[in-house]
């Protein structure tokens, strides 16, 4: 039975692995503070304890906008953790999965992005991201990157999605306005958590784009967040929602436009489509209610 160590215990993608586990694996989940990632001594320590044959890296410093602010720290989390992880695994004959993002790209395109496409990322989130997913590549063949985006599901003691912020302001009835101009894939943090086993049962390695079917503008995806949400009796009717550009919310961020990646390298590997992210929001709106 091989042993997987998960760090970020706490987070939304550990929750998956934890409310249903994978057949023939030990799984050990770490929280931030008994597996910080910007304590090598603490990740060398943990590593000699547990002795897993896989380790995968859930944590990261995720707060877009603040990593503008806590430079210091987002890249010492996102970029130098990651690199000495990936050099400890290594040194220990670990295979390391990391999760990368659709920041690493700048949005100029405007079909989706593979795998072979150059990164460019135009903030210090991307640019942290990219770092650590390079890092993590360089450091063994045997290591595996997954990039992913808009990632979403229920948790019991975490409501931050862009989905229960929607829910929230319908709720409350504010007005709602969303951008038009930024577009990526939605992703069920259950289909990622699936994936991620049946590549590591698979021994894959490298770097795949992660994400469900179904690319779309986040003014889509609000229409779409509160079109489902009456249906599943948690709104009465559907708000109006005004359509807006990105510049209107006068971020003091660069965000690219286009950040759509394509799947199909990764449903190559695993021999079927990877489907769209809808049945996944239905799943959570029903939990909700």
């Amino acid at each position: 039975m091989e042993r997987i160590l998960v760090t970020g215990g706490d987070g939304l993608l550990a929750y998956q692995w934890k409310k249903s586990p994978p057949p023939g694996f030990e799984i050990h989940f770490l929280s931030h503070a008994e597996f910080d990632l910007t304590r090598p001594e603490i990740m060398a320590r943990q590593l000699a304890t547990l002795r897993p044959q896989v380790v995968i890296n859930t944590a990261a410093y995720n707060l877009v906008d603040r990593c503008e602010i806590k430079r210091e720290l987002s890249w010492a989390v996102n970029a130098t953790g990651p690199q000495t992880l990936a050099r400890l695994c290594a040194e220990n004959n670990i295979r390391l999965v990391h999760y990368g993002t659709d920041y690493a790209f700048d949005g100029a395109k405007t079909s989706p992005y593979t795998e072979a496409d150059p990164p460019h990322p135009l903030n210090h989130y991307g640019a942290g991201k990219l770092a650590g997913e390079q890092a993590v590549l360089q450091a063994s063949p045997a290591h595996l990157v997954l990039r992913t985006s808009w990632v979403f599901a229920w948790h019991p003691s975490q409501s931050k999605t862009f989905i229960h912020t929607i829910l929230k302001t319908a709720r409350e009835g504010r007005p709602m306005k969303s951008s038009t101009d930024q577009a990526s894939v939605p992703t069920f943090a259950a289909d990622l958590a699936q994936w991620t086993i049946e590549l590591v049962c698979a021994r894959a390695s490298g770097l795949f784009h992660a994400v469900n079917d179904d690319g779309l503008s986040r003014f889509e995806w609000t229409k779409s967040i509160l079109a489902e949400a009456v249906r599943a009796h948690l709104l009465p009717a559907e708000p109006p929602v005004e359509p807006v550009s990105s510049a209107f919310f006068n971020s003091t961020m660069r965000r690219p436009h286009y950040t759509i990646m394509s799947n199909q390298k990764l449903s190559r590997q695993l021999g079927r489509p990877l489907g769209s992210w809808l049945p996944g929001m239905r799943a959570l709106l029903a939990q909700l209610r």
